[in-house]
């Protein structure tokens, strides 16, 4: 959305609401080829069908390639977590949550490929305008504020020598409650939306802002508790961990890697967000189709929304030594050194063969003349036999 003062500063015969730029009912009727939603809840496929339609090839390949790693990474992650070790711990409970979300979040970023397929179907129509976007930023929204607490329950652990190990009672009580909060604040994704036909008789999925204010401003503000917050409790975490660190004076820039598992994750998720926010408020509401940079821009950037849940292994257990011990006890990492070993003893047994046929076709040779330079007289290999070799 992009930030204004009054309807003059909004592009496309845009309105001015609570100083944001919304799309009027008028402009969505009048143009049927222009994007009609938010940019965070807006269907990537309905941008991707309006791409060349050369490339949807290219965002098949990279839908399917990205669910792929995204569903081995969080996969991986849950059986780290799930591990006595961890599982027990409070923290270990948020992390097995996200990794679930992770699979599930996956799973819907296959369904594009499906949505794209059967688009002109009324009821794909209909998830693609309510539940798709319903779901998935309930899912995306509830992993982003476990993040947040995943760092909070890190810090207290390392610095406030708070029990890891104590009751699971009150993290189910909070999980509980921030997915209740999040099943609430996303309901203008179902109630404020609506399917229409424009003068082509095309459908697509509007908002009703100027018509239901209530939505409007619920939706303006779970941006700020959901980007903005998240944010401001990593950002204080990492720069709590930097102090901590810095008071070590003597070459404390060589200890940042004892906690590259509490800094990195926070890292990563205000690179996230802070980059889907900035493309939230610079990037206008109402633009139109026709210009494909804006579209494949704002595809990318909801891709970068699924990073945290691509890269979960590599976010959450590799940076943590404990973690990566873990995994390495697990039955997928033996199964997979197993089948390593098993490929490496058959190469072994191969290499051997060749050798030995090598060996085999040099002793068949040397009956018939053995020479170590040009002037040595001809000597049977029998000779060789009798002599013995003194090391």
């Amino acid at each position: 959305m992009k930030l204004c003062l009054n309807d003059s500063n909004c592009i496309n015969s845009g309105r001015c609401y609570s100083g944001v730029c919304v799309c009027t009912n008028a402009y969505f009727t009048d143009k049927h080829y222009e994007i009609r939603n938010h940019a965070l809840t807006l269907p990537m496929v309905e941008a991707i069908l309006h791409d060349i339609p050369s490339l949807h090839y290219f965002y098949l390949f990279l839908f399917i390639f990205l669910a792929s790693i995204g569903l081995i990474s969080n996969i991986f992650s849950l059986l780290t977590f799930i591990r006595d070790r961890i599982r027990y711990t409070v923290i270990g409970v948020y992390l097995i949550i996200f990794s679930i979300c992770g699979i599930i979040m996956m799973i819907l970023f296959l369904t594009n490929i499906i949505i794209a397929i059967e688009y002109d179907n009324y009821l794909v129509h209909l998830w693609a305008c309510h539940g798709y976007p319903y779901l998935f930023l309930v899912i995306i929204n509830i992993s982003i504020l476990i993040t947040a607490v995943i760092a909070i329950e890190s810090v207290l652990n390392r610095y406030f020598s708070i029990d890891r190990f104590r009751s699971r009672k009150c993290t189910l009580f909070v999980l509980c409650g921030l997915f209740i909060l999040v099943l609430i604040l996303n309901l203008d994704k179902i109630f404020a939306r609506h399917l229409k036909r424009d003068q082509s008789s095309l459908l697509f999925c509007a908002y009703e802002y100027p018509l239901q204010q209530f939505w409007f401003y619920m939706n303006n503000s779970t941006f700020y508790f959901y980007i903005f917050i998240p944010c401001m409790i990593h950002l204080i975490c990492m720069i709590f961990i930097f102090s901590k660190i810095k008071q070590q004076k003597q070459k404390w820039y060589r200890k940042l890697h004892i906690c590259i598992d509490s800094l990195f994750p926070s890292f990563v998720m205000i690179l996230c967000l802070c980059i889907s926010a900035l493309f939230q408020y610079l990037f206008d509401s109402c633009i139109i189709y026709s210009n494909r940079f804006y579209i494949r821009l704002r595809i990318g950037f909801l891709l970068i929304l699924y990073i945290p849940h691509i890269f979960t292994f590599l976010i959450y257990v590799l940076p943590n030594k404990s973690y990566l011990k873990e995994f390495q006890q697990s039955w997928i990492y033996r199964l997979f050194c197993c089948s390593c070993c098993l490929a490496d003893k058959q190469r072994q047994i191969q290499e051997f063969q060749i050798i030995h046929n090598l060996w085999y076709r040099r002793t068949s040779l040397e009956s018939v003349m053995t020479i170590s330079s040009l002037n040595d007289f001809f000597v049977n290999s029998e000779f060789y036999k009798s002599i013995k070799l003194e090391l």
